[in-house]
């Protein structure tokens, strides 16, 4: 395909960008179960991945470039978020920006390869025990029929499946077996009952210290804590009617935490399916010519990837057209214009990372409703959360105080 003729479709997809999002009650509970019976399905936090950067030598060495990155550890994590939840096999699943919120299933991901034909994936999956259910490299490489096929695009011939969907699927599908081979009704209970008690220590340190042990263990040269019951708490302690119903707050915020991550993947889709299918066939070529020449010209493309993700921060239609319309003329200047000029190359480079600096960018405020009260956050989703977890630690500790009085 013609560079020039492509960068005018990359830009027509910025056009239309806008900032709406849909997101499904799958993200707050599903009516699926566990194949184990007796278990209450289990909530499961993916933690936004690793970009996998801090190896990195030098501004698109092998094929890795920064902004396009740190965009698709957010986007990749949605997807993983939405292969889960269509398995209907855990209770709810949700993207968080770090693994401070309440629940029994810890993910946690880097991305080691991803340029259109393979991607890579070190996977670290724990429940709130501290056992670890997957520690493990996922591969997979990209077929030439997912992009041949006509099946697979629609009538305008973009494509519309996700060429990367199979290595999802292999790590749910390893999830779901460590699930349902190893983990009894029993050790269920437990693990629920770990989370309850590690989301209460969160606001008071020494709560049922006398139940919940903890204890390091060393392995591989890796340290990481462990913790088991001696008991269970009564279900009318005042302290975990309290915690209960901060939890059902904390989840709550990180619902409205999707919208951004569903708004988000929303706008980078065309954009970063396009980048897959056209790094597929030069990653390709690059491999057999040995040639870099290609990455050049797919700097366009993550410029487009990354100002569309800038679109998604926007609260207001004029502000995506705008950002789109400054990353199409960024796109079109880095297809004119060689990389080989360090001069030139200092100009992209900051321009692409100006754009893509906006990823991490002020979200729109979040308005959050209580029963009494209307709580509205400001900032970036870490200043959001921190924001957040200040106001649950006030509510926690007023109504302790209350039940104090009373007593």
């Amino acid at each position: 395909m013609n560079k020039h003729y492509f960068a005018l479709i990359c830009i027509a997809l910025l056009v239309g960008c806008t900032t709406t999002s849909n997101v499904g009650p799958q993200y707050q509970s599903n009516s699926g179960y566990p194949l184990t019976q007796n278990m209450e399905p289990f909530d499961v936090s993916i933690v936004v991945f690793n970009p996998g950067l801090s190896d990195q030598k030098s501004y698109g060495e092998d094929g890795v470039w920064p902004e396009l990155r740190r965009a698709e550890s957010m986007y990749m994590a949605v997807q993983l978020r939405d292969i889960l939840a269509k398995s209907q096999a855990y209770g709810a699943v949700r993207v968080t920006p770090d693994s401070y919120s309440s629940s029994d299933i810890y993910i946690n991901a880097t991305i080691l390869k991803s340029n259109g034909e393979k991607v890579s994936i070190g996977v670290q999956a724990t429940d709130s025990s501290g056992q670890n259910w997957i520690s493990k490299k996922y591969s997979h490489t990209v077929k030439p029929i997912a992009f041949n096929n006509p099946r697979n695009k629609d009538a305008n011939g973009d494509l519309q499946i996700d060429p990367y969907k199979e290595i999802y699927l292999k790590i749910n599908s390893d999830i779901l077996k460590y699930m349902n081979r190893r983990v009894k009704p029993g050790q269920a209970d437990m693990i629920n009952t770990i989370t309850d008690i590690r989301f209460a220590q969160n606001f008071a340190p020494n709560a049922f210290s006398d139940i919940l042990t903890k204890r390091t263990v060393n392995k591989a040269g890796a340290s990481y804590s462990r913790y088991g019951l001696n008991g269970k708490p009564d279900a009318l302690d005042p302290m975990m009617k309290r915690i209960k119903n901060i939890q059902l707050r904390d989840q709550m915020f990180i619902d409205t935490m999707q919208v951004h991550y569903d708004g988000f993947s929303s706008d980078m889709t065309s954009s970063y399916k396009v980048w897959q299918e056209q790094s597929f066939g030069e990653a390709v070529a690059a491999r057999a010519a040995s040639s870099a020449a290609f990455w050049q010209g797919v700097g366009a493309v993550i410029v487009v990837a990354a100002t569309v993700a800038a679109a998604g921060d926007c609260d207001s239609a004029a502000c995506a057209r705008n950002t789109g319309a400054v990353g199409g003329v960024v796109a079109g200047d880095i297809l004119r214009k060689s990389f080989k000029n360090s001069a030139e190359a200092k100009v992209h480079r900051d321009a692409l990372n100006e754009i893509a600096a906006s990823i991490d960018g002020s979200l729109s405020p979040s308005v959050i409703e209580m029963e009494d009260t209307t709580v509205t956050l400001t900032g970036t989703v870490a200043e959001q959360s921190s924001q957040w977890r200040s106001i649950l630690q006030n509510i926690y500790n007023a109504e302790a105080e209350q039940t104090k009085l009373i007593l």
